[in-house]
């Protein structure tokens, strides 16, 4: 009707853009949000979520490692890495275990890397793998080191199995190998469950890229005062195999060991980068004898 105002005329101005700015701003946050998030953490093709930067000089906006990022941890910021050869399997779960073995009540044969299967290690430096073995009534291990494409063999070793279940370290000295810095190298680790027929073999295999590291990197290392901030140093910078040994190292030392240690340990193994929530409290093993066999390189 002429002259009669509507309930809409009957608010104030003021009130009315004050309104709309505030729906403006829940409208654009999750989108500001979405880009962010595809900004700090791509998907690779296999869904592992992995954060961009350099692995050896962090961006200085990067988040603090004590409150970690897309699927990172205190101890360990994943580096924007993808295997070369996407088809290596690295964590078999078919056959996780031996025929005669299936009914021994413990996990499946599991390397202790990023569900990517890459890991960083030093330069020039030796490296240790880190592996869990079930119970088996198997006798020997294998572990194979080789080039990228797999046409030369550059290490191998071989372990007496004790059929103790528990984690295992295996140490290559790499400084010895003349690897290049930046290159991609793989490695198999293998249990024979028949020797007379090694396609009968079970296996876990993963990638490693020696890095050389920066002198802001070196100043950092120097300067940490125990083998914790070590580790911490590492994992925030992307190294995979130094920051994993030293925080295995660190729970086996009698002078070394603390609870931040452990908590560290448990947090790297079950980040969604990693997965391996169910070996947190296998037990660490001496179990193993060893003869380790450099090969000469090919021609």
């Amino acid at each position: 009707m002429p002259g009669q105002k509507t309930p809409l005329s009957l608010i104030p101005v003021g009130f009315a853009v004050l309104v709309a700015i505030a729906i403006v701003s829940r409208l654009s946050t999750p989108l500001q949000a979405s880009a962010t998030a595809r900004e700090i953490a791509p998907a690779t093709p296999g869904g592992e979520l992995l954060t961009q930067g350099d692995p050896l000089d962090p961006p200085t906006d990067q988040p603090s490692p004590l409150q970690g990022s897309a699927g990172g941890t205190r101890f360990y910021q994943p580096p924007l890495l993808e295997p070369p050869s996407p088809g290596l399997p690295i964590n078999n779960g078919i056959r996780g275990k031996c025929p005669v073995d299936l009914d021994l009540p413990s996990e499946s044969l599991t390397a202790l890397m990023p569900s990517s299967g890459v890991g960083l290690t030093l330069a020039g430096n030796s490296t240790s793998f880190l592996i869990y073995l079930p119970s088996t009534s198997a006798l020997t291990g294998e572990l194979i080191l080789q080039d990228e494409t797999g046409t030369e063999q550059l290490y191998q070793m071989m372990v007496t199995l004790t059929n103790t279940p528990g984690i295992i370290k295996l140490t290559v000295p790499l400084d010895e190998l003349s690897l290049k810095s930046g290159e991609y190298y793989r490695w198999y680790f293998s249990i024979l469950c028949d020797p007379t027929d090694r396609a009968a073999d079970l296996f876990v295999s993963g990638w490693l890229k020696p890095m050389d590291v920066s002198p802001s990197l070196m100043a950092d290392l120097d300067n940490a005062a125990t083998p914790l901030e070590r580790a911490e140093i590492y994992g925030k910078n992307g190294f995979w195999y130094p920051t994993l040994e030293l925080l295995a190292d660190i729970q086996q030392s009698s002078t070394d060991f603390s609870t931040e240690a452990k908590i560290g340990w448990d947090e790297l193994l079950s980040s969604e980068v990693v997965n391996l929530e169910s070996l947190v409290n296998q037990p660490f093993l001496e179990c193993c004898e060893m003869e380790n066999q450099p090969l000469p390189a090919q021609p």
